[in-house]
């Protein structure tokens, strides 16, 4: 697969996480750094403009109102032109046992129907939530592979498991 056409799509945040520790590095970006390190695809780190609270349970507060009025958070922008990728890498954290809000807002404005979509997340011990039938609902036309899941604690002692997956893949 040519490395020109694999885009690396992710949504993470840095400062106190569960459980009470403080990362400079997301959970979901570890795994995003690792991937592109295999297949040397781009990266877009999905950003809200508002950026969510270093604080653990002020974030937890906030995406929990943010999943009850469905809202969309702006992103910032530019996105990518998804007409020069074939392959999107979409990576998540479980939030409330579904996709992000800021992740949805991607999702509304990106069209990623006829593409290969291979997801990973991460997640307090919840899995993958609804995030697949997400983005099976979301994009029909699109062909999903399978993803890679772990819980966040659990990120820093998955590299093993990571290259295994990505190679299962064709990496």
């Amino acid at each position: 697969m040519d490395p020109k056409r694999i885009l690396i799509v992710t949504f993470s945040r840095v400062g106190t996480n569960y459980p009470d520790v403080t990362l400079k590095v997301g959970h979901t970006q570890h795994i995003a750094n690792q991937i592109a390190q295999v297949t040397h695809g781009r990266q877009f780190s999905i950003q809200a403009d508002d950026m969510y609270p270093k604080n653990y349970q002020a974030t937890v507060d906030r995406a929990e109102r943010e999943q009850d009025r469905n809202a969309r958070p702006e992103i910032k922008g530019p996105l990518p032109d998804m007409a020069n990728y074939d392959v999107i890498f979409l990576g998540y954290p479980i939030w409330w046992n579904e996709i992000p809000m800021p992740v949805r807002t991607f999702m509304d404005e990106e069209n990623l129907n006829g593409k290969v979509i291979i997801p990973f997340s991460t997640n307090a011990g919840s899995g993958w939530g609804d995030s697949l039938s997400q983005l099976r609902q979301k994009y029909p036309h699109a062909t999903l592979r399978g993803g890679y899941e772990v819980e966040g604690t659990r990120v820093n002692h998955s590299t093993h498991a990571i290259n295994k997956w990505l190679h299962e893949l064709g990496f």
